[in-house]
Parts: structure tokens; sequence; C-alpha cells
């Protein structure tokens, strides 16, 4: 049991910047929030780009907006969100640009 509490706050000092930034579950999370956006633009596309994070040990991706800009061809931005995924260490972030 000791062992168990030893290893649940390890991993919660290791994920702390990410604390800051949105909710986070260690066993399982779905959230989406708002990055930024003006909505002066009519938002007729969309692209995205996504990262993946393997138990806070490696990470892969680029799941910036500028990555989702330019997957979506897109030039004027109207807003964007980011869609995070984890499931046991397991997890996928989905950065979405709307704009035309």
């Amino acid at each position: 049991m000791k062992k168990l509490f030893t290893a649940i706050g390890m991993l919660a000092l290791l994920s702390m910047p990410a604390m800051a930034s949105e909710p986070i579950g260690f066993i399982y999370q779905n959230t989406t929030h708002q990055l930024l956006g003006s909505g002066s633009v009519a938002p007729a596309k969309v692209g995205t780009a996504t990262c993946t994070q393997y138990f806070g040990v490696v990470a892969l991706g680029n799941c910036s907006v500028k990555q989702a800009m330019t997957n979506g061809n897109i030039k004027a931005l109207s807003h964007a969100d980011q869609e995070t995924k984890n499931i046991l260490g397991y997890k996928k972030v989905t950065t979405r640009a709307f704009g035309q």
C-alpha cells in the first residue's frame, strides 16, 4: 500500500506543469477547452494537429495552433480549441483551428 501511495505521489509531482493549464485525470481524462479566438472571421475551414504522450516519458508530435492552421490551409484564424484524452498514461492532444 505504501508503494501505491508513493507511485501516485510521484505521478502527481511529474504532472504538475500540466495541471496549471487544464484539468487532469490520472486514470481517465476527456476534456476540451478553448485556446484563443476573436470570432471575427467566419469559421469555414477546420485544421487539426495532434501530439501524443506515452506515460509522461516520451512525447511526440506538433499540436500547435500554427500547425493546425497549416494542416487546414487556414490563413485567417477565427478561434482554436484543444481536446485532451488520457487513458492510463496514454495521452493524445488534438488542437483544432477554425477560420478561412
